[in-house]
């Protein structure tokens, strides 16, 4: 059985040989093959290098384009700067400033915009690459997070209080962008569009109900129509609305590390993916391997049937390569044909 075939009788309720292991690997990706992350976000070819380089190494079961959530907003007009050593970020101003701004602000082509045009290049790369051995997994921002990353975070959760109707027009400008940039990953071979809402966690769980989740409802029906799988993955502490997700339209849910996995698995376990959730830091970076064995036997334990592995959220770049390839070897030693 390879990933690909792994990954989707994982999703799918069947046998499968072993639990995939989907860790997120980015700056350690660009750590394994040499590059700056500057360069490893801006350039396709070089993303897909890290990814398949990784993958082979520590037996993950997909590759992904994710890398930063800084490219709608960069093809939409937002000027951003390039650390070498850290993520993309905003360079001046956001993109809208005042308010106003909103009129000036538009849904932008996909094959118009440097940045999202890269990640599909890679998207087709990465297909071309593995074939149907393994998923591609592609990226887009939720609705919610993308107004934040455009608007700020404070101004935005701020807006949503103060003006409730100035809120939503750009959320309904932010969803328009998000199925556009998805559709164009799924029609280059995307198998998987992972969406990220990170900001959701901080809003509290009011927020969430009123505003973010109709539109990540909304954005996940239009991936699933698109002809994708769907991935939620909302940085933090879900726990106080885990009961809100969208599960019905999820075929893998992230669940962070500050989440207790148990009450994720017994309320999505056996319908959904739990994906998740020992810590990056503390277990997976800073852990000895026999720490990390037994914290990965617990995950699997609670996660549920339908679990699959991985850290709650990004491998840290400066992960010790045993550390990471227990994870594995765990993996490996608990297989079996009723998995």
């Amino acid at each position: 059985m390879n990933s690909r075939e792994r990954v989707l009788a994982r999703i799918n309720n069947r046998p499968a040989d072993r639990i995939p292991n989907l860790n997120i690997l980015m700056f350690l990706a660009a750590k394994e093959i040499g590059v700056s992350y500057a360069e490893y976000c801006r350039d396709y070819r070089k993303l897909a290098h890290g990814n398949i380089v990784s993958m082979q190494k520590y037996g993950i079961d997909a590759v992904s384009t994710i890398s930063d959530p800084m490219r709608e907003g960069a093809d939409m007009g937002m000027e951003l700067e390039y650390p070498d050593d850290g993520v993309p970020r905003r360079a001046k101003d956001y993109l809208i400033k005042e308010k106003s701004d909103l009129l000036k602000v538009k849904p932008v082509a996909v094959e118009k915009g440097r940045r999202m045009t890269d990640r599909v290049l890679g998207t087709e790369l990465l297909k071309r690459e593995v074939g149907h051995d393994y998923p591609v997994i592609g990226w887009v921002e939720g609705a919610f997070a993308q107004a934040a990353d455009i608007r700020g975070v404070s101004e935005f959760l701020m807006d949503m209080y103060d003006d409730p109707e100035f809120a939503a027009d750009l959320l309904e400008v932010c969803l328009e962008q998000e199925i556009l940039f998805a559709r164009a990953q799924i029609q280059a071979g995307a198998d998987i569009i992972g969406v990220g809402d990170a900001v959701a966690s901080v809003a509290g769980p009011h927020a969430y109900r009123e505003l973010a989740l109709p539109y990540e409802i909304r954005l996940l029906t239009a991936i699933r129509e698109a002809g994708a799988l769907t991935k939620l993955h909302i940085c933090g502490n879900t726990a106080p609305f885990l009961e809100l997700l969208p599960a019905s339209l999820c075929d893998i849910i992230d669940v962070d590390w500050m989440v207790p996995l148990e009450k994720a698995g017994e309320l999505y376990g056996d319908t959904v993916c739990v994906n998740g959730n020992y810590d990056p830091v503390a277990v997976l970076l800073q852990g000895n391997t026999e720490e990390i064995r037994e914290t990965v036997r617990q995950c699997i334990r609670a996660g549920g049937i339908k679990y699959t592995c991985s850290a709650g959220c990004e491998v840290p770049r400066d992960t010790p390569p045993e550390n990471l390839m227990a994870v594995y070897e765990v993996l490996q030693e608990m297989a079996s044909g009723s998995m």
